[in-house]
């Protein structure tokens, strides 16, 4: 007899298990969000079809400090060393390298959005950074790692506060990975980001960016006051906010970095560590104390 045939004379319950299967079977298999009708849409939609759709996918993206998808602060003093920092992740997360003892396993397509250094300095900087590397990592990084920069743009940066999913300089983002502003406030020159109302399109950039699983990572500074600047509501759509100042009291020149929030993280992952960075010394080291 047809197999087929045969699965209708079965009994009512075990025809009722292999449903149950099947069913199990078609659950599992999800549909990306954008294919969905209705994406991108603010609609309600049935749990029953929401249940089978899949996210962006988000995985480790720099050791366990961040994802990718994450919107990422990191703030401190100006002058304390923010954008060695940042340049030496960069470098790890362009080319699948390790630094602060955390790993980037997939190199990255990275876009720095550099209102803060002329040209020759960033060069300078990543000449010192990239010294040491193999030639494959030194090939990573040429091919993966692209700039906007203030001296090379004119002397004045595109205001982010102003910046809508129609202009060019958003399709150029959607092209990478991960997305690097320094600084939020140099690349925001012309609006307050103190007041909600006008950062309220930039975090839409943000969001946005974030639903098409790209990382965001933007500078920020510290007030005399030790506050960071901005409104508070960056840093309610944060996912990790890193802290990078200095720590007199550990020693001279030593550099302390704090996670202050990072969602999924446990207790003992946000200890802080202490750092002293050499920038005169070849590949910029940064040495734990």
């Amino acid at each position: 007899m047809n197999e087929q045939l045969e699965l209708f004379d079965l009994e009512t319950p075990l025809k009722q298990s292999l449903s149950r299967k099947a069913k199990a079977i078609f659950n599992n298999v999800k549909t990306k969000a954008k294919e969905v009708l209705g994406y991108g849409t603010a609609r309600p939609i049935k749990f029953g079809k929401f249940k089978n759709i899949k996210g962006v996918d988000r995985h480790m993206l720099f050791g366990k400090y961040f994802k990718t998808s994450d919107i990422v602060e990191i703030a401190g003093v100006q002058g304390g060393g923010k954008s060695y920092l940042l340049y030496r992740v960069i470098k790890a997360m362009c080319t699948g390298g390790n630094f602060l003892e955390q790993a980037c396993p997939i190199p990255k397509k990275v876009l720095l959005l550099d209102g803060e250094l002329p040209i020759d300095d960033v060069n300078e900087r990543f000449d010192n950074i990239l010294v040491n590397s193999s030639d494959d990592e030194q090939s990573l990084f040429n091919e993966n790692f692209s700039i906007i920069n203030r001296e090379f743009s004119g002397g004045l940066m595109h205001d982010l506060c102003k910046l809508r999913p129609t202009d060019q300089l958003f399709k150029d983002m959607l092209k990478f990975d991960v997305v690097v502003i320094d600084s939020l406030k140099t690349n925001t020159f012309g609006s307050n980001i103190s007041s909600a109302d006008e950062i309220a399109l930039l975090l839409e950039v943000f969001l946005l960016l974030k639903s098409h699983g790209i990382t965001v990572i933007y500078v920020n500074h510290f007030t005399k006051g030790s506050v960071i600047l901005g409104s508070v509501d960056f840093d309610i759509i944060n996912d990790v906010t890193i802290s990078f100042a200095k720590d007199e009291k550990k020693g001279c020149g030593v550099r302390k970095l704090e996670i202050v929030k990072g969602r999924g993280l446990k207790d003992e992952d946000k200890q802080a560590v202490y750092f002293t960075f050499h920038p005169d010394e070849a590949g910029t080291p940064f040495r734990q104390v």
